[in-house]
């Protein structure tokens, strides 16, 4: 079964999913992915809630990788050494979440208040008013070769999960 978050209510909702197969007996594994979602939240708040050898809750980073993680739950002599490499990747993520939060220190609304950040809109005076008026504008044609050299290529590689 695939779940997919594109708003953040969604993450609650699927958490509310995996309970219900956990209750109801259910044995599909669930596929987790969609724009709000990452493979803490999976690990942290829904795995724990439906996650085990026979029905593993897996996040898919996109569609696409979707098919590799089925056949890997499909193959026979694959599927018990993908899964528990999954749960130990998860109980490493959930041991270094709940780690972060017990470093955590916070302060007292009182003392949060008092560290306030002062700012004298008078000595540093708000941005100006952008001089461009809003709608669509035309530009002058630019040809590609002239900025092809300023194109951050990060995000694109980072998004495929390619090496360059």
């Amino acid at each position: 079964v695939g779940l997919s978050g594109l708003i953040t209510p969604s993450l609650d909702e699927m958490v509310d999913v995996a309970k219900q197969f956990q209750i109801r007996g259910l044995k599909q594994p669930i596929l987790i992915g969609g724009a709000t979602t990452s493979k803490t939240h999976t690990a942290v708040k829904i795995a724990p809630n439906y996650f085990n050898p026979e029905h593993p809750v897996i996040h898919v980073l996109d569609a696409s990788r979707a098919v590799t993680v089925v056949q890997s739950l499909l193959s026979g002599e694959n599927k018990e050494e993908y899964v528990e490499d999954i749960s130990e990747e998860y109980e490493e993520i959930r041991e270094d979440y709940y780690a972060g939060l017990e470093d955590r220190n916070y302060l007292s609304f009182q003392a949060a208040k008092e560290n306030k950040k002062v700012i004298d809109f008078d000595a540093i005076p708000v941005a100006p008013k952008p001089r461009i008026e809003l709608g669509s504008h035309k530009c002058a044609p630019c040809p590609l070769e002239d900025i092809l050299d300023y194109v951050d290529w990060n995000p694109f590689f980072q998004t495929w999960e390619l090496r360059g």
